[in-house]
């Protein structure tokens, strides 16, 4: 198909197609968001799976809201109520939210990790004067702001946020790049005591 006759995004053609591509790397619409969400999602998923680590996906069917009382619901942890109080910011709108979406059962000391992908793109207005100099600006903006969106949520259920951002161009950010480093440590460790290649 020849593209250069192409003007506008067929998905949302509001939006100019650029000759540079990056409203094709970053368009929110049509299924190629989900799946530039899916893919690492799942690459982390099986990494881990791979190291034995116990590890869930879509965490938004571990925790909901029952709409009949003030308390939190896990199914499989029978043990875990959490009475939630008025205005805690467990309300409806926030129980369509979720703060992962991976959820990697004692990840440091006995602490559970909610692991949230997000995309960022460094020719963002805000970050791209920095993303000229710096490489990772973008995503560890994302990072800041899945902080901001999730440390609550995530600290009411005893878990540790961890975003995994990364950019349009695939820079990821510092903390991303921290996990994978522990989970490639713990399949060098499970290959080594298991003869595992």
């Amino acid at each position: 198909m020849d593209v250069s006759q192409i003007n506008s995004c067929p998905y949302c053609p509001a939006h100019s197609l650029d000759p540079m591509g990056h409203l094709a790397l970053t368009c929110k619409y049509g299924g190629d968001v989900v799946t530039r969400h899916n893919r690492p999602r799942d690459g982390f998923v099986e990494s881990c799976r791979r190291a034995c680590i116990g590890v869930q996906v879509e965490a938004s069917q571990l925790y909901q809201l029952n709409p009949a009382s003030t308390r939190l619901m896990i199914p499989n942890a029978s043990w875990l109520v959490i009475h939630l109080e008025v205005g805690s910011g467990w309300g409806q709108e926030s129980s369509r939210t979720r703060p992962a979406d991976i959820l990697v059962t004692n990840w440091d000391n006995g602490i559970s990790a909610a692991f949230d992908v997000t995309g960022a793109s460094p020719l963002n207005s805000s970050t791209i004067t920095e993303a000229g100099m710096y490489s990772g600006v973008a995503a560890r903006a994302a990072e800041l702001r899945k902080h901001t969106q999730n440390d609550s949520k995530c600290a009411e259920l005893s878990w540790k946020c961890i975003p995994l951002a990364v950019e349009c161009y695939g820079a990821w950010g510092p903390e991303a790049l921290k996990a994978f480093s522990q989970v490639a440590t713990r399949l060098a460790i499970r290959g080594n005591i298991y003869g595992i290649d």
